[in-house]
């Protein structure tokens, strides 16, 4: 078979099959806790021909040879622990290399914006109408920057502890880990200054809490399963004893007034002015993002330009 017709394959559109079973418990699941709390979910995206290792491996070749994504995905080895932080690039090895000896290595490589490549682009431009359908919310309204990241994780290897300020849905899809979960909103895992920090980009490492090793949700993740994990609730998994590879879709709320309430109080603090906690007054929050938090989205947009990302 030929390079060209195993991307073809690869490609195949997916519009006549259903990557997330739509029963009505499933909908049930998804509306009850979809942006409010973590729960498990099933699907079938781990039939997908383009989620197997050696498309995989074709991928992070395409990915490689093209300049427009050559950099942005990750790859690093080594043993860490649930409190470190992530690694740099091995000297001397490729992106291409990391995979091949993914199965005897302690690598973790990290396939990010993969939908850039136009296999993976087909794939979540059909996801979105399913999760959708799911959780009776218009995704590609509400949200925007969706986005698809491959991890692909070497046995034993762990996900260091750390939390992501996107809505993310974490499909396995070979091999199994264990996902530990603690709650965002619960003060003595992210402090009201923590979350100011991190919104503005001033927190790039959270302290691991000691008293609470395994979190207040652990799952169990397998081939047909995932877990959606809510924004800025922090994390850290633990592979199973075999190569795992796991597909994140993620996606970021085009306007939320808690991150605007929580942006404008890293300010009002720093000028010795104690603010209002985000949620204490969703008017007094609405107000902030409407004002300086839609000041600082453009402002940070104003410097990524100039920087030209």
């Amino acid at each position: 078979m030929s390079l060209a017709t195993e991307e073809t394959q690869e490609r195949r559109s997916t519009s006549t099959a259903t990557l997330f079973p739509q029963e009505p418990a499933d909908g049930a699941l998804f509306r009850k806790n979809f942006d409010r709390q973590p729960f498990l979910f099933r699907h079938l995206l781990d039939r997908h021909p383009a989620f197997q290792l050696p498309a995989l491996l074709r991928a992070a070749e395409r990915l490689s040879a093209n300049p427009a994504t050559a950099g942005k995905s990750h790859f690093e080895s080594g043993t860490p622990d649930r409190n470190a932080w992530f690694g740099d690039r091995p000297a001397g090895t490729t992106l291409v290399d990391a995979l091949e000896s993914i199965e005897s290595g302690k690598n973790w490589v990290i396939l990010k914006r993969i939908h850039e490549d136009p296999t993976y682009r087909d794939v979540l431009h059909d996801i979105i109408p399913e999760l959708s359908a799911l959780a009776a919310v218009d995704i590609a309204d509400v949200y925007y920057d969706p986005t698809m990241t491959i991890f692909i994780t070497s046995p034993g290897r762990i996900t260091p502890y750390h939390m992501d300020g996107e809505t993310n849905f974490l499909a396995q899809i070979h091999g199994t880990k264990q996902v530990y979960i603690y709650d965002g909103n619960d003060k003595g895992v992210l402090s009201d200054e923590d979350l100011e920090r991190y919104w503005t980009g001033k927190l790039p490492k959270i302290d691991y809490p000691e008293s609470m090793p395994h979190g207040q949700w652990q799952y169990t993740l397998e081939p047909g399963n995932g877990v959606f994990n809510p924004a800025i609730f922090p994390h850290w998994l633990q592979n199973g004893a075999d190569v795992s590879v796991s597909v994140s879709m993620n996606f970021k709320r085009k306007r939320n007034a808690v991150i605007g309430a929580a942006r404008t109080n890293r300010y009002l603090r720093m000028a010795g002015i104690k603010p209002k906690a985000p949620g204490a007054s969703p008017a007094l929050d609405r107000a902030k993002e409407a004002t300086f938090g839609r000041l600082y989205d453009a402002a940070y947009a104003a410097a990524a330009k100039l920087k030209g990302k």
